[in-house]
C-alpha cells in the first residue's frame, strides 16, 4: 500500500506537470477566473493626477443635443473647446466613415429622400460643410482618430510606423480590412489608432491588443497612438523574443512595446493586460457639459490641462459597452483610459519568463510534501498541510498580483487536491484493512471498547502508552478470603469467586466504571477513562452501595449453593494518574498507574483497621452530597500517612445522610476526635468510650475506638511533639 501511495503521489504530480505544459482551455478558464478574483480583491489604486481624462457622450448628453450621430460641427466645437482648455492630445473612440447627413449641402437631399414636394437642392447658404469644419478643427492639432477591424473595407496606412525587432509575431490580432474615416478627416489627423479591443471567449475583457495587423500594415492601438502623439514621437517599437533573448519555447512572440519614451510589457500576442482601477467619476466629464460652455471654465481647465483626452460614449444604444472583471457595464473608452494610466504610471501586470518555472517548482514541492506525509500515515497532518499549501498558493498569487506579477495558482491547488484526496483514500482503505485484522486477532482477548481504541490508533495502542488524567479509582476486596476458602474444594472456590466477582463487576459497569483487572478475590476499577466524565468522583461514591448490594445478592446465591457468605472492603481515591494501554506488544492491559492509584489500594486495606466497609480519600469525599452522590455524607475517620507516603491525608467513610444512627455516629466521632486533636486525653477517652457503646451496622465502633485509645495510652507515656496535628502513620499496607 505504501508503494501504491508513492506511485500515486508521483503520478499525480507528473500529470499536473503535463497539464502545465499543455495548458488546456479549461485550465485557462480557471486561471482567468482566479485572476478576475485577484482584480476584485486588489484593484489598481487610482491616481487623481493621472494625465488622462474622458469626455463621455452619455445618455444625458444625447438628451441635451439629440440623437447620435451628432453633426460634425458639434464635434468640431467639442474639439476646439477641449484644446482651448489645455488638452495635450485628443483621441476619438468614435468612427467617422460616412459624410455628415446634417451638413448644409446634404440636408436637402436627406429631407427629400422618401418625401414629396421637397426640392433635392437648397440654395447655397454660404456655410462650410460640417466635415470640412471638423477637419479644420483637428488639422495641425494632436488629434488621433480611430479605425476598426472588419472583414472587408479599406486598408489604412499608419501615420507612424511600428518597428519590429525581429520578424512580426504570428500571434498578433489580424483583420483582413478596416473601417476607416473620411479621407479628409484622416489627412487632418495626427494619428490613427485601432479601437477593436476584442473579447475573451467568456465575454470578459481582460486585455487589449496594443498592435493589430490589417493586411500587411501594423496599426497601433488608440491608447498607444495617443501616447505617441502626446509626446510628439515619431513611431513605435515592438520587441519580440527573437531579439530580446527571453525564453519563448522556440516560437516568436511579442514581449514589450515602446511608444515614444514610454515602454510597457505586452503578452505574446501583443495584448496588454489591464489592471483595472474601476469606475472613477473624477476621470469623466459629460460631453454636454463641455458643449454648453459660454466661455472659458477654470474648473474644466483644471481637469483637462496637460492631459490626454479621450472622447467616447457610455450610451447603451451606441453598443460600446464592455464587461470587465470589476464591472458588467463599462464603456470601451474607459479601457483605453485604464491602459494609458497604467503605462504612464509604470504600473503593469506582467508574467516574467521565469514565472512558469516557479509554478513548476511549486507543483513539485506540493506533490512531494503531501506524498511524504501520506507515506508516514499522518492524514490529519496531511490535511493541515494540504489546506496550508492551498492557502499559500492562493494568497501568494494575490500577493504577487498586488505587486504586478501574474502567478497562476490553479495547478498548484489542483496538485494539492489530486495528491491528497486519492492518497488519503488509499490510507483509509489500508487502515480499514488493519482494523479488520486487529479485530479478528483480539476479539477474544479484549473488551470491545479497547479494540475500538486499538483500531483508532494501532501504532500508539500496541506499544506502551499513557495519558495523564484525573481518575476516581476503586479497589474492592473480599474480606477473609483465605479463612473462608480454607479446606474448600477448588471447584467450589472457583464457584464462590466467580459468583462474587460477577456480581461486583456487573454493578460497577452499570455505574460507568472501567474494570481494570481482577486480582484473585479483588477487583480494580476506575472512572473518567476511556470515556471522560466530569462527575467521576460522584459516580464512584454512588457505586459503593451498588457494590454492597451486589455482594448481598451474591451471598444469597452462595447460600443456595451451600457456600459461606462474604463481605467486602472498598477503597476509593480521586487524583491524577497515567492511563492507557500498557505492557508489551504481546501482552497489553488497559490500566492506570500513579500515586493516587496506590493510595486507593492502601485505603481499601485501612477498612479493616477502622471497622468500616469503605474508606475514601479527601478529593473523593469532597464530592459527597453532589450529583450521583446526592444523599451521602462523608465522615472523617482519621488523618494518616499510609504506608509508602510521607504526607498524611484525611480519610473518611461515606454513609447515607439523615439516618439517626449515622447522625449519632458522626456526632460522637467528631466530638471525640476534637478532644483528641486538642490533646484533652481524658475527655477523648470518654468520647471514644461513648462511641464504642454505639452499636451500628456500618462500623465496628469497638475496633475504631480501640485504635484511638491505644494511641492515647501511648501519648500518656510519650506526649506528641508541639507541632503534632493529629496525624498517624500506617505501618502496614493492609
Amino acid at each position: 500500500m505504501r508503494r501504491i501511495t508513492l506511485l500515486l503521489g508521483l503520478g499525480m504530480t507528473a500529470l499536473m506537470l503535463l497539464l502545465a505544459g499543455a495548458a488546456p482551455l479549461i485550465l485557462e478558464r480557471a486561471r482567468d477566473s482566479v485572476f478576475d478574483a485577484y482584480q476584485r480583491a486588489s484593484p489598481r489604486a487610482y491616481d487623481p493626477q493621472a494625465p488622462v481624462h474622458v469626455i463621455d457622450i452619455d445618455e444625458a448628453s444625447l438628451d441635451a443635443f439629440g440623437q447620435w450621430p451628432w453633426p460634425r460641427s458639434y464635434m468640431a466645437a467639442l474639439t476646439d473647446r477641449l484644446f482651448d482648455h489645455g488638452a495635450a492630445a485628443v483621441g476619438f473612440d468614435v468612427l467617422f466613415p460616412e459624410p455628415d447627413r446634417t451638413s448644409p449641402e446634404r440636408i436637402a437631399e436627406s429631407w427629400a429622400r422618401f418625401a414629396e414636394g421637397i426640392p433635392p437642392i437648397l440654395p447655397d447658404l454660404g456655410l462650410p460643410p460640417h466635415d470640412d469644419r471638423f477637419a479644420a478643427a483637428i488639422a495641425g492639432r494632436p488629434v488621433v482618430l480611430s479605425v476598426a477591424g472588419a472583414p472587408e473595407g479599406g486598408r489604412p496606412v499608419p501615420m507612424a510606423g511600428i518597428a519590429v525587432t525581429g520578424t512580426v509575431p504570428p500571434g498578433l490580432v489580424r483583420y483582413p480590412a478596416a473601417v476607416e474615416n473620411l479621407p479628409a478627416l484622416t489627412e487632418a489627423a495626427a494619428g490613427l489608432g485601432m479601437v477593436s479591443l476584442g473579447r475573451n471567449a467568456d465575454g470578459i475583457t481582460r486585455s487589449v491588443p496594443m498592435v493589430s495587423q490589417v493586411g500587411e500594415a501594423l496599426i497601433p492601438a488608440l491608447s498607444a497612438e495617443l501616447l505617441r502623439v502626446a509626446q510628439g514621437a515619431g513611431g513605435h517599437i515592438l520587441r519580440t523574443t527573437e531579439a530580446s533573448g527571453e525564453v519563448s519555447g522556440g516560437t516568436n512572440a511579442a514581449v514589450a512595446m515602446r511608444s515614444g519614451a514610454l515602454s510597457y510589457p505586452v503578452e505574446g500576442d501583443g495584448r496588454f493586460r489591464i489592471h483595472f482601477a474601476g469606475d472613477q467619476p473624477a476621470r469623466v466629464t459629460p460631453a454636454a457639459q463641455v458643449l454648453q460652455l459660454d466661455g472659458p471654465d477654470p474648473e474644466l481647465r483644471q481637469r483637462l490641462a496637460g492631459r490626454i483626452v479621450l472622447v467616447g460614449s457610455s450610451a447603451q444604444g451606441l453598443f460600446d459597452i464592455r464587461t470587465t472583471p470589476l464591472s458588467g457595464q463599462v464603456a470601451g473608452v474607459m479601457l483605453h483610459a485604464e491602459v494609458i494610466e497604467q503605462i504612464v504610471s509604470g504600473s503593469f501586470l506582467t508574467r516574467p519568463d521565469w514565472m512558469f518555472g516557479l509554478e513548476v517548482v511549486v507543483i513539485v514541492l506540493i506533490g512531494g510534501v503531501l506524498t511524504l506525509l501520506q507515506l508516514r500515515e499522518h492524514p490529519v497532518a496531511g490535511l493541515i498541510a494540504a489546506a496550508a499549501l492551498v492557502a499559500v498558493a492562493i494568497l501568494g498569487g494575490l500577493w504577487a498580483f498586488s505587486g504586478g506579477w501574474l502567478f497562476n495558482p490553479v495547478l498548484p491547488v489542483l496538485t494539492a487536491v489530486a495528491v491528497y484526496v486519492p492518497g488519503t483514500t488509499l490510507g483509509f482503505i489500508a487502515k480499514e484493512r488493519a482494523r479488520r485484522s486487529i479485530r479478528n486477532r483480539f476479539a477474544y482477548f479484549l473488551p470491545p471498547e479497547l479494540i475500538g481504541r486499538i483500531e483508532a490508533n494501532p501504532e500508539a495502542a500496541l506499544t506502551p502508552d499513557g495519558a495523564e488524567r484525573d481518575l476516581s479509582v476503586m479497589f474492592v476486596d473480599m474480606r477473609g478470603f483465605s479463612t473462608v476458602t480454607e479446606g474448600m474444594d477448588p471447584a467450589r472456590v472457583v464457584t464462590l469467586v466467580n459468583t462474587y466477582l460477577s456480581a461486583v463487576a456487573e454493578a460497577l459497569v452499570d455505574r460507568g466504571a472501567t474494570i481494570d483487572k481482577f486480582m484473585g478475590d479483588a477487583v480494580m476499577a476506575f472512572w473518567n477513562a476511556p470515556i471522560a466524565r466530569a462527575d467521576h468522583a460522584e459516580a464512584a461514591l454512588g457505586a459503593i452501595f451498588a457494590v454492597e448490594e451486589a455482594a448481598a445478592r451474591a451471598n444469597a446465591a452462595l447460600h443456595d449453593e451451600g457456600l459461606p457468605p462474604v463481605s467486602v472492603g472498598i477503597g476509593i481515591n480521586t487524583g491524577p494518574a497515567s492511563v492507557g494501554l500498557m505492557g508489551s506488544r504481546d501482552r497489553l492491559s488497559y490500566t492506570c498507574i500513579g500515586d493516587s492509584v496506590t493510595l486507593a489500594a492502601r485505603l481499601e486495606g485501612l477498612t479493616r483497621q477502622y471497622g468500616v466497609a469503605a474508606c475514601v480519600g479527601p478529593a473523593t469525599a469532597a464530592a459527597a452530597g453532589h450529583g450521583a452522590a446526592e444523599g451521602l455524607v462523608a465522615i472523617v475517620l482519621d488523618l494518616i500517612a499510609v504506608k509508602g507516603f510521607g504526607t498524611p491525608v484525611e480519610i473518611a467513610t461515606v454513609l447515607p445522610a439523615g439516618a439517626p444512627d449515622v447522625e449519632r455516629f458522626a456526632q460522637l466521632l467528631v466530638e471525640a476526635r476534637g478532644d483528641y486533636l486538642a490533646r484533652n486525653w481524658a475527655r477523648a477517652e470518654e468520647g471514644f468510650a461513648a462511641l464504642a457503646a454505639l452499636q451500628v451496622d456500618f462500623c465496628d465502633t469497638a475496633l475504631l475506638t480501640r485504635l484511638y485509645l491505644d494511641r492515647i495510652e501511648a501519648f500518656y507515656r510519650a506526649p506528641p511533639p508541639a507541632d503534632w496535628i493529629g496525624a498517624a502513620v500506617a505501618t502496614a499496607k493492609r
